[in-house]
Formats: structure tokens, sequence, C-alpha cells
């Protein structure tokens, strides 16, 4: 019995010609509770606090630099377990505050009208969830409270390129070295994984994508990504549920400016279930969807996912819907 508040407040403001300066500061609370039959309610709490300030600087017609730093705190308010031997609760050891210094910069050079190169390098932080510290997983799992935030720093080259009206394109290469980086880590007890920061990484890859209009009424996109992770600590310890390859390409046809109707295909290369290795197939799925505006404010959309009952599964032994069919309406408070 989950809620989360919070609040944001962004500024920005023009202090020199060629200077965009914005601030912000974001504030979030996350309560957890949870109870198991007849136990009686545990209560989890989590604080989130960041600042940040940004400045987008535009040096000449075609260099912009764009640094930016940001400061986080999490804080952990509450954190209970149950011990049913004696019926008492009690708190989990003090997770403490963890904090982070996070920041980046970004570099554009634009070399012609619709062509832009860039460049960016950053240092981010990821706070442990209450998931990742707390949960049993239904008794699968062991609790982590100590578990500290995930650091990374990042390189990025992206272009993007208008090649003519019809042509857009964009591609992407990342590097990313990652330390106490967070994973689930299996057979730490037999039969039970756990959350732990299990060292050095890094992750490389590229990324592409190209969107083109046919004709007038038909268009095409496809995005392709590659992505190699590497435990630089102990290459024995896999990492799970994300697949090397992915490709996702769809076909748009508009009749008029009410209908649409999408053919869509999406392709998955195997991907590792636990830590130890075991791994599922690859897989390629094809959905259709069609929609209509009705009126105003009204449009209704229908489908069928997963077009060829494909037997696939994201998790090995978890397999995932077949054929399925719906049908969506959706209300528009002003017209679209």
């Amino acid at each position: 019995n989950d809620y989360t508040y919070g609040g944001n407040i962004e500024y920005g403001t023009t202090i020199a010609k060629r200077h965009h300066l914005k601030g912000a500061v974001h504030f979030k609370k996350d309560v957890h509770r949870e109870r198991d039959l007849v136990q009686p309610v545990l209560h989890f709490i989590d604080n989130t606090f960041t600042i940040g300030v940004e400045d987008v600087y535009k040096i000449s017609e075609k260099w912009l630099l764009i640094p930016g730093l940001g400061y986080s705190t999490r804080d952990n308010v509450t954190a209970e377990e149950y011990n049913s031997d004696d019926e008492t609760i009690s708190n989990f050891p003090d997770a403490g505050i963890s904090e982070a210094f996070d920041g980046q910069i970004a570099l554009f050079y634009y070399l012609k009208e619709g062509h832009k190169i860039g460049g960016v390098f950053s240092h981010k932080t990821r706070f442990a969830t209450i998931k990742d510290r707390y949960s049993y997983r239904l008794g699968r799992a062991i609790p982590n409270p100590g578990l500290r935030p995930e650091t990374a720093t990042n390189y990025e080259i992206n272009y993007a390129g208008q090649a003519s009206q019809k042509l857009f394109f964009q591609t992407a290469f990342f590097y990313s070295r990652l330390a106490d980086i967070i994973m689930s880590v299996d057979n730490v007890q037999p039969g039970k994984s756990q959350m732990l920061n299990a060292g050095r990484a890094e992750y490389k890859g590229a990324e592409f994508n190209v969107n083109y209009q046919i004709i007038r009424q038909l268009f095409a996109s496809i995005n392709y990504t590659y992505l190699e992770r590497r435990n630089l600590t102990n290459p024995t310890i896999r990492f799970t549920d994300v697949p090397r390859s992915k490709i996702f390409g769809y076909i748009q046809y508009q009749p008029d400016n009410k209908s649409e109707l999408t053919l869509s295909t999406e392709y998955n290369g195997s991907r590792y279930s636990t830590s130890y290795g075991t791994a599922v197939k690859d897989f390629t799925l094809i959905d259709i969807m069609g929609s209509r505006k009705i009126g105003a404010h009204l449009r209704v959309e229908a489908g069928i996912k997963n077009l060829f009952d494909k037997n696939y599964s994201l998790v090995e032994g978890f397999p995932e819907e077949g054929r399925n069919f719906y049908v969506t309406i959706r209300f528009f408070n002003r017209n679209r």
C-alpha cells in the first residue's frame, strides 16, 4: 500500500546575451507499506532531495556548450521488519544518508542546417531503491540495508542529420565506467539472491535511428541498440535482464488526419536471467494497431499484440503473453 509525493521548482533566466541559466530543486517522499496475511503493517520511508544548476552557453552561431552540476541526498527515515518467532517489529540497521555530487558537460557543433555533432561527459549516481535494500522477494532474497549508491562516468559522441525533407537519422556511441555497481547476485545462500555492490563494470555500445517518409501518408522508422556489459571485478557474475542487441521498427499509414494504422516489429537478442549464466533465447514480435479520431475529443484504438502468438520469455521459466487483443478509448479535454 504505497504512495509518493513531492514537488519540483525550476527557474530559468537569460543572464547575458549568450547565457541561459537554469536552476532546479526537487523533493520526493516514497512510502511503502506492506503486510503478510495477519501480520502487522511494516513501514518503509525514503526522502530524496536534489538541487541542480545548468547553463546553456551559445559560444557562437555554430558552437553550443552546456555545463551542469547537481547535489542529491537520500535519507532512509524508516525501515521495519517482522520477527515471526516472537511476533515483534524491529528496525533494520540504519542505512544512513547517502549523498552524491554529479555533473555533466556537453558540447555541440552545428555543421550546417539540420546537421549537429556533439560530445557529452558526465558523472552520475544511482541510489538503491527501497526494494533493492529491503525486499525479501517472496522469500527468495536476502535484504541488504547497507547497499551503497552506484556511480557511473559516461562518455558519448552523437550525430543527428536531416539528409532530406523525408530522411532523418541519429546515431550515438557511448562508453560508461561504473563503480559499486548494484546488481542481484544469485545463490549468496542456497537458493537465495541478494542485491550487492558487485564492484566495477563497463558498458559500451551504440544506437542508430532512421526515420523516413516514404510517401505523404506512409512513414517508417527503425531503431537499433547494441549494448555490451562487462563485470570487471568478477567476470563470472553476469548482468541480467537486458539483451545485447535490440531492434524496433514500424510502418505507419495515415490515410487522413483522423486515422492511423501501424505495423511494428521488435527483435530482442538473448539475455541472461541469472547472474550465473541461465539465459533466454532471442525472439521477434509483431504487433498491429489501428486508431480513429471520433469527434473533437475522442480517439478509439484497437490492436493485436504478439500477432503470430510467439512463445517467448524475458526471464527463463516465466513465459510472456501469447496473442492478445485490446481496445482503448482516449478522451482529450481539448481539441487534438
